[in-house]
């Protein structure tokens, strides 16, 4: 008898063991369950016709480093079925307790319906997640979810965009790759988190200065069209998106159109060199302003002499620019707009891109003032991909913003060599000649060249104003053997006593200086001289006269 009941316990104990292990099992694998969210994917097995289920979070964006820029993370939400609730007014309380920042009359409000579900917090802590189960509230649900973070906060943020409340896409590299993203495949751009910060925080600065309404800037492989920095200010805390306005929100480096002035003379300049139909010893008398009807061209510092091609951009002469225009004709100056892709969005890897306007009666007064920027309004995208184009041995650039894109595997030639090694003479000038317009771009040891552009900022109703401008520098550097690309634009800089004029040179060069002096080490580009040209001949010594002459 005692083996007998010794036996019924021992079974007795393996039933009860087995029920736990049971209960254990399952309630593991509940959760397991649980944790597939609306992100869950079902994969069809082809060899078994079957069916598993597979989690798949939302890809990540990198920068061309792998630092992150966008991920997913698991948070809680807190909801409640208002049906349930015994006292709203003892529920309020409870809460109050855990969430002492809550509005009690919008709590109420929610909780004060016909609905069985209703969200009360988006994201509350693990420990206020606690302290809501023992708080036995009725009715109360916590539940999991994942959340798009911005780990920089602001960094690039015009460039990857967000998502909604659903997890798609709705602006930027997040929307252009929702299908990749959301099936879990990661995203590297181009972007380089270094030089991105610099950008943004030199570019900040000058606006801030200058008391200027906004800005852009670009940096870019000048070879590979791959972009290592695009800011546009002021921008925004991409984790506050919904928040933002729409100013903020505003892409003014891939959006925004506009007229950047003398910058376009470049253009002008070498179409005129690639056209043959002026030649390098041409001069063009610009000692008197060109009268068409009721417009008169002037120049900013009158000249009183005939002058090249190489002086008209480091004078920054816009008859001279005008002359050139007229000699070469409406026909030849649009073909090279086109074939520079002035004529269409740039296929840039986001949505928010804009078309330029262009004016294409082919009449004088159109030809003429094209070639120095006015009648052409385009984003500074577009004035960074042209510049690309003149400073790296004449192909067309296509910018990116994914790393190792394969959008420039195909060269297409738009300037010759010699056009090009021409132009990057002449930029080199703009800088370093004491008649340069751009000489506060001089960043020692690292060879800048470019070009500045002023203009008066266009009215949204037509016409001008007065008193505002927008002013641009687009360059490159080292300019003897070119690597990047420099744009910069700022919208509506106010006159400063302690810092001058507001125009180009004063405002938009400097910033230029900057921003080499600080990303050129970490790009790897080692400093040179003026000296180590002259042994190697790789730019033109063209002579500059001036108005003392």
């Amino acid at each position: 008898m005692p083996n007998l009941r010794k036996g019924k316990l021992f079974v007795c104990g393996f039933i009860l063991m087995a029920s736990f292990f049971t209960i254990g099992y399952r309630t593991v694998s509940l959760a397991k369950i649980n944790k597939y969210d609306e992100t869950t994917k079902v994969i069809k097995n082809n060899d078994t016709q079957s069916y598993i289920k597979k989690k798949v979070v939302r890809g990540d964006i990198f920068d061309r480093n792998k630092s992150l820029l966008a991920t997913t993370i698991h948070i809680s939400s807190l909801s409640i079925n208002p049906q349930n609730i015994l006292n709203r007014k003892e529920t309020i309380s409870k809460l109050k307790i855990i969430f002492p920042t809550i509005n009690e009359a919008i709590i109420l409000q929610k909780i004060n319906t016909k609905k069985n579900h209703v969200n009360l917090l988006r994201i509350i802590t693990p420990k206020e997640h606690i302290e809501v189960l023992k708080a036995g509230i009725e009715g109360i649900i916590v539940e999991q979810k994942n959340k798009r973070i911005y780990p920089s906060n602001s960094l690039a943020s015009h460039i990857l965009g967000n998502t909604d409340i659903d997890g798609k896409g709705t602006a930027g590299i997040e929307k252009s790759f929702e299908d990749k993203l959301l099936n879990g495949q990661d995203v590297t751009l181009s972007i380089h988190g270094g030089v991105q910060h610099i950008l943004k925080t030199v570019l900040s600065e000058q606006i801030s200065k200058f008391e200027a309404e906004g800005g852009s800037g670009i940096i870019m492989d000048a070879n590979s069209g791959e972009i290592y920095a695009l800011a546009s200010l002021p921008d925004y805390n991409a984790n506050n998106y919904r928040e933002t306005s729409d100013i903020k929100l505003f892409n003014r480096a891939t959006k925004g159109i506009y007229e950047l002035g003398s910058t376009l003379k470049l253009i002008t300049a070498a179409v005129a060199y690639e056209s043959e139909l002026v030649k390098e010893t041409d001069l063009f008398d610009v000692s008197k302003p060109i009268k068409i009807s009721s417009r008169t061209i002037n120049d900013f510092h009158p000249l009183k002499l005939a002058i090249n091609i190489p002086e008209i951009i480091v004078h920054s002469s816009n008859i001279g620019s005008a002359m050139i225009a007229e000699k070469i004709g409406p026909d030849i100056q649009l073909k090279f707009l086109k074939n520079l892709g002035f004529f269409d969005s740039v296929k840039l890897e986001i949505p928010e891109i804009s078309k330029p306007q262009i004016i294409t009666d082919k009449k004088r007064l159109s030809t003429m003032t094209i070639s120095y920027g006015h009648g052409i309004s385009i984003t500074p995208v577009h004035l960074a991909t042209a510049t690309a184009s003149i400073i790296n041995g004449g192909f067309k650039s296509n910018p990116s913003l994914i790393k190792n894109s394969s959008k420039n595997n195909i060269k297409k030639r738009i300037f010759s060599e010699n056009t090009s090694l021409k132009m990057r003479s002449i930029m080199r000038l703009v800088v370093s000649n004491k008649y340069g317009t751009g000489k506060k771009a001089e960043a020692a040891g690292y060879l800048v060249g470019g070009k500045t552009g002023t203009a008066d900022k266009v009215k949204k109703s037509g016409g001008y104003f007065k008193n505002k401008n927008i002013v641009a520098f687009t360059g490159g550097f080292p300019i003897n053997k070119p690597k990047f690309v420099i744009t910069i634009m700022i919208d509506s800089p106010k006159n400063q006593k302690l810092y001058g004029r507001s125009t180009a040179g004063y405002v938009a060069a400097p910033v230029i200086k900057k921003i080499v002096t600080r990303i050129a080490p970490i790009l790897g580009i080692n400093p040179q001289n003026d000296e180590a040209l002259v042994f190697t001949n790789q730019l033109l010594k063209y002579k500059i006269r001036g108005d003392e002459l």
